[in-house]
């Protein structure tokens, strides 16, 4: 009988397997760029923009990928998921992209000093779709002194290859787009 028990209980955690979960990140093309270094004087010489948290809508937030399975449905992945908190790579690469973009500019995810130019940026879709396609839209708003720009943004690639990692690929292609978009809608105030 302890046999049968035995063999009963080995089939089943035999049956039973884990499944792994798969951690993202999204790919830094900017990293490893030149870093100034610079003294409180020379900063109050430079423009300075300080990028304020990205704002997610309420379905980012989760640390799983997002897809759209349907034209009304969404689900959260389970098993693939943000190494890191959506919004902090977001913001990471966005910092990243406008401190190559425009080179003689301070770009930072704090306030150096009070007098200085803000960047808020709304994330509303961030997602893989059913249709192979991927979706990156929200709004950005650039404040400077007296000016201000508020832009709309949206885009809709498509994944050239199955499965999570073309999926975070195309999402960080997306994103640099938009950060070059921003790029050049600030270069144009200067």
């Amino acid at each position: 009988m302890k046999y049968i028990i035995g063999v009963f209980v080995l089939m089943l955690t035999a049956c039973s397997s884990q499944i792994d979960k798969t951690y993202y990140q999204l790919p830094d093309v900017y990293q490893g760029g030149t870093s100034e270094q610079s003294s409180v004087t020379q900063l109050a010489k430079k423009p300075q923009i300080w990028v304020q948290p990205i704002r997610l809508s309420n379905m980012l937030v989760n640390a799983g990928i997002v897809y759209q399975t349907t034209d009304i449905n969404y689900t959260v992945a389970n098993q693939h998921l943000w190494i890191n908190p959506l919004d902090q790579q977001l913001q990471q690469n966005l910092i990243s992209g406008l401190t190559k973009a425009l080179p003689g500019t301070v770009v930072a995810n704090q306030p150096v000093e009070d007098n200085l130019a803000k960047l808020t940026v709304t994330v509303n879709y961030f997602q893989g779709r059913y249709d192979g396609q991927v979706i990156i839209s929200g709004d950005w708003i650039y404040t400077e002194n007296n000016k201000v720009i508020n832009q709309p943004f949206s885009l809709v690639l498509p994944q050239t290859e199955d499965g999570y990692p073309a999926l975070v690929r195309t999402l960080g292609q997306g994103w640099e787009q938009v950060i070059s978009d921003i790029a050049k809608a600030i270069q144009a105030q200067y």
